[in-house]
């Protein structure tokens, strides 16, 4: 079953999972460039980087200390969930994404110019679509440990949502960046998603760090259009999107300011 009324949505309403990061900092504010508090400590608490290899790793709640970060939730003990409620507020303006994390890897080297090959384990059905085959799916590299001062063309090759092979996303890297940064791909023209990377090269060394590929799904966007001002999105005004069973909830933050950063949240799913 499916939720199609707000009297339904409303029913439906589970208890609020509130989310806080104090005073994180972010790397230079550009397009592409966000920021997420994984590893940040506040509630919930920081995730420890995950040891999947190259090859990576499905993301689901069972991966332990891994995703502790995420935000809390179970799945409906019949029908489907969705989001019943998203607000947030900082203290510098900003937007704030909420993602379901769907793959991630590591053990990339960040010193290598040659391309480094990834054989994936398949995603979970969590694409836009409910399946595995990399619908509305987007890709970014996230920095468990500061980088250096490297600024390469990162380019990820990639098989796309319709099974097409031989594609590349890029960005241009960020020098030094802190824990938390998050480099997002750039897909190639007319794709929606990302399938299975099978590639990854930079032009220059990132020199010092560790980072990962991570690839995951946008469910949301709330905009904090002034400091200390908040907003929230709700069922009927966020599109009434789908969590899909064992979703790993993650937020990822765009800053207009480096500025040390608090941001305070909660998070409400409606199940039915």
């Amino acid at each position: 079953m499916a939720i199609t009324t707000l009297d339904g949505a409303i029913a439906g309403m589970q208890a609020p999972q509130p989310f806080m990061k104090v005073g994180i900092t972010m790397a230079a504010v550009a397009a592409q460039r966000a920021y997420t508090p994984w590893y940040a400590n506040g509630n919930p608490g920081a995730s420890v980087a995950n040891a999947a290899g190259v090859n990576g790793d499905a993301v689901t709640p069972a991966d332990g200390t891994a995703v502790q970060g995420r935000i809390l939730r179970t799945n409906p003990v019949s029908g489907n969930a969705y989001i019943g409620r998203l607000a947030v507020s900082a203290t510098v303006a900003g937007t704030l994404w909420l993602i379901d994390r769907l793959w991630h890897n590591s053990g990339l080297t960040v010193t290598s110019t040659a391309a480094q090959a990834i054989t994936p384990a398949t995603l979970p059905a969590r694409s836009g679509d409910g399946t595995s085959n990399g619908a509305n799916v987007m890709a970014a590299i996230e920095w468990s440990a500061t980088g250096g001062a490297g600024t390469p063309t990162v380019t990820l090759t990639y098989t796309d949502q319709d099974g097409n092979t031989g594609a590349t996303g890029t960005f241009t890297g960020v020098a030094s960046p802190p824990v938390g940064t998050f480099e997002i791909f750039t897909l190639a023209a007319g794709d929606t998603g990302i399938r299975a990377p099978t590639s990854f090269i930079q032009s220059a060394t990132r020199t010092s760090g560790t980072m990962h590929l991570v690839l995951f799904r946008v469910l949301a966007q709330v905009e904090v259009t002034a400091a200390n001002i908040g907003n929230a999105i709700d069922a009927l005004t966020s599109g009434l999107p789908r969590i899909y069973d064992d979703s790993v909830l993650q937020i990822v933050w765009f800053p207009t300011a480096t500025t040390a950063t608090t941001i305070v949240g909660q998070y409400i799913e409606t199940q039915g």
